[in-house]
């Protein structure tokens, strides 16, 4: 029987993949109770019950517990290490490549990743496979619409050959 949080953790990585033993329990389980008591639920083993039903409380969880930051070249210099250091032997010799970009969020980190490869191969000879538990933010990353605040550390020569500006942002 669920009757406490390392068990909930248990059921959720079964139910989801998400493995919340990887977080601070303590930090981890403050969050999460104070959610469930939002929802009015008195204990972990009622919420997860009611989210074993109630798909819409499951993603509205799942929502919560999947963090969608995202901008292009985050962290640019370890953007401008991979081009500089790390792919240039990695693809040695390759006519194509084939990468996955797991929890990709909004899809700046995959379609900063493209630009990159396009260095070294045209972009009909890289395939990537973006993914994320979050339905909403996979289909916002296809219609490939940013806001000026995504690209702030993208280099202008790349904002200026891959993007176009509509409006307030920018269309892929």
């Amino acid at each position: 029987m669920m009757d406490g949080y390392d068990a909930f953790v248990e059921k959720i990585k079964i139910k989801t993949g998400i493995d919340l033993s990887l977080y601070k329990q303590s930090q981890m389980q403050r969050r999460l109770t104070s959610l469930y008591e939002k929802k009015g639920f008195s204990s972990f083993f009622e919420y997860y019950r009611a989210m074993s039903s109630n798909n819409e409380l499951l993603e509205e969880f799942l929502d919560r517990m999947t963090i969608n930051v995202s901008e292009f070249y985050r962290n640019y210099q370890r953007w401008d290490i991979l081009e500089q250091k790390i792919l240039p032997a990695l693809v040695k010799g390759k006519t194509d490549v084939k990468v996955w970009s797991a929890a990709c969020s909004t899809g700046e980190e995959p379609y900063t990743l493209a630009m990159v490869l396009s260095t070294f191969f045209p972009l009909s000879r890289i395939s990537i496979l973006a993914t994320d538990l979050d339905e909403k933010v996979i289909e916002k990353a296809k219609i490939g619409f940013y806001d000026e605040r995504s690209l702030q550390e993208m280099p202008i020569s790349m904002k200026n050959k891959y993007f176009q500006q509509r409006g307030t942002g920018y269309l892929l």
